[in-house]
């Protein structure tokens, strides 16, 4: 089943963006009278058929709505610090949709490399992995935050830090059993500063462990991500 994403949604009508509408009856040769499936990011899969074929868009009829397609009962957040090579955390984004996250709020640490994000590429790449991965629900993508900001927010659930230092953690697998709703903070190559960690644990940030190797940024990410998911299905 090939899923194809819009905004552009009544109760009996949708029509497709030009990159999608492009991919539906270009390459996949979608036609007038064709039935497909389509997703508004809000956690609603629409079964439609086609109407009209335009040269920038795709006309199409609501046939039938589900909602909830995709959806799981908890809530990930990772605040994940950008690495160098953009690669490596477009490579978090991608895995992390696929796997399941509902937010992911990019920070700037004391030790970090990179202080400039292409929000509008992430976006791309959520939009894509969210449809490769049968998925309804767009995840919520922030601009790049300063860490004091995260640290002090009040966010619901349990508030996780990983970090390399040799002081007492729990292990992530054990918090996120325990919790429906978290929130995971991962720092940049060089970690998180003493400071940043001891201000971390002074708002109510619960320091964790990934296991006993040592991570790059992004695996610790992607595996921060999956230890959720794992631990709540």
């Amino acid at each position: 089943m090939n899923l194809f994403y819009s905004n552009d949604i009544t109760e009996s009508q949708i029509t497709l963006p030009e990159d999608e509408a492009k991919h539906c009856t270009k390459v996949l040769r979608k036609n007038v009278g064709d039935e497909i499936h389509v997703i508004d990011g809000s956690g609603n899969l629409y079964l439609a058929r086609i109407e009209a074929v335009g040269k920038r868009d795709c006309v199409c009829t609501v046939i039938e709505k589900t909602a909830g397609f995709g959806k799981h009962d908890y809530y990930v957040r990772m605040c994940v610090a950008p690495t160098k090579n953009i690669d490596r955390f477009e490579f978090f984004v991608e895995k992390a949709v696929e796997i399941g996250v509902d937010e992911i709020i990019p920070i700037v640490s004391e030790n970090s490399e990179r202080k400039v994000l292409k929000l509008d590429r992430i976006e791309r790449i959520v939009l894509s992995a969210m449809k490769q991965s049968y998925k309804a629900t767009m995840p919520i993508v922030a601009e790049l935050t300063d860490i004091k900001d995260v640290l002090a927010a009040k966010y619901d659930g349990v508030k996780c830090i990983a970090h390399c230092e040799e002081q007492e953690k729990q292990l992530l697998r054990d918090v996120a059993a325990a919790n429906k709703t978290i929130t995971i903070l991962i720092g940049p190559e060089g970690d998180f500063s003493l400071k940043e960690i001891e201000q971390a644990k002074q708002n109510g940030w619960t320091p964790v462990s990934l296991g006993e190797s040592r991570l790059r940024t992004e695996t610790a990410a992607i595996a921060a991500v999956h230890t959720v998911n794992v631990m709540n299905q």
